[in-house]
């Protein structure tokens, strides 16, 4: 929201408003606002001033702080003239032109108030104003400014230098392992693989996200290992260093093929998917994860392509974080299993043949 000054020449009734963003406008930048919103030219032949105006008291200072919602009002002058001297032209002093193209002048407090060099102005003194004491600090901040920029222009420049001290040249500790080759001997910054160009990587996959509960170490030579083979195998690393690979969440798999056992014996309909109701169940209509009769078939088409119910194979891949629970393979998504129509055909000429009848196959939303 845009904040605002209102102000009015002396010879006006209505007040018109100066915008802007922030909590105050400094007199100069007011001043230029007020010279520009008028079109007053270039302020060369007149001076503005600012009053308060239950006061009457002028803001002289042009980096006092006028603070929005304040009302001022606005006298303009003409521009008054001085002497140089003796058979010197007279300049024009005093003028409003710093307003539209210089910048705000030096406080004439500090002029006033600044004691001489070697003495030093007492910023806390009681004998100084508040406005006198911000002007002094202002100005003791420009002085320390002006001789650090004076002491850096002599100064010789002093370039970044290696130190070898804090270089890492002793073994590593416990635990590291250059993940460039898969070794614990060396850092990665001095790994002999670092000038061949065409040395490909281990291809080193970390353990992040993963339980340890579901990692198993593993024994293994780096040196000897093939990227090939790693990746093969799954072979993954921990912080500390060791080799692992991830393993099944047996207790909930277990748990689920429990439940769904229970499932089944409360539903007598259910009861014909569940592992032992049919003694001559062929092997090509059972299904790999619970042993019974195949529900709405389905393969996984990236990996193992093993054939699964449906509803089993979604639930086992949600609980272990779409991993395949046949063959481990990971990232495997719930819309990469691919259906299998020829075997859900036989699985109705199967029950058919049984007396079962044709039930719906497809899985059961509750």
């Amino acid at each position: 929201m845009s904040s605002t000054i209102y102000y009015r020449f002396r010879s006006q009734k209505d007040s018109n408003r100066i915008l802007f963003d922030g909590t105050g406008l400094t007199v100069f930048d007011l001043k230029r606002e007020i010279i520009q919103e008028n079109k007053l030219g270039d302020g060369s032949g007149f001076q503005l001033r600012l009053y308060n105006p239950d006061t009457d008291e002028e803001y002289e200072e042009d980096q006092t702080v006028v603070p929005r919602s304040t009302s001022v009002v606005a006298r303009r002058s003409p521009a008054t003239a001085a002497s140089r001297g003796p058979g010197t032209a007279t300049a024009a002093l005093g003028n409003a032109t710093r307003y539209v193209t210089g910048k705000p002048r030096v406080f004439a407090s500090m002029k006033r108030k600044t004691a001489a060099p070697g003495a030093g102005a007492d910023i806390g003194s009681n004998a100084m104003s508040e406005e006198d004491r911000i002007a002094s600090m202002f100005a003791n901040q420009e002085s320390q400014w002006e001789n650090t920029q004076q002491e850096m222009s002599s100064a010789t420049p002093i370039f970044f230098k290696n130190n070898s001290a804090n270089n890492d040249d002793g073994p590593p500790p416990p635990g590291y392992m250059c993940y460039r080759c898969g070794s614990r001997d060396h850092w990665i910054k001095n790994c002999p693989t670092n000038s061949d160009p065409n040395f490909e990587g281990k291809r080193i996959r970390r353990t992040t996200g993963i339980p340890k509960k579901f990692l198993r170490q593993v024994d293994i030579d780096p040196d000897s290992i093939t990227p090939e083979e790693m990746a093969a195998r799954k072979i993954m690393v921990t912080d500390e260093g060791k080799f692992v690979v991830q393993v099944a969440d047996e207790h909930s798999w277990e748990d689920y093929q429990r439940k769904q056992q229970n499932r089944g014996a409360a539903d007598p309909a259910e009861a014909r998917w569940q592992k032992g109701h049919f003694a001559d169940l062929p092997p090509e209509l059972a299904c790999a994860l619970s042993g019974g009769l195949v529900r709405d078939a389905v393969r996984t088409a990236g990996c193992c392509k093993r054939l699964v119910s449906r509803a089993a194979m979604e639930d086992a891949l949600l609980q272990s974080d779409f991993v395949c629970p046949l063959c481990q393979q990971p990232d495997v998504l719930l819309d990469s299993l691919v259906p299998d129509e020829a075997v859900d055909a036989k699985v109705r000429e199967f029950l058919a043949a049984h007396g079962e009848g044709a039930p719906d196959t497809k899985r059961q939303h509750t």
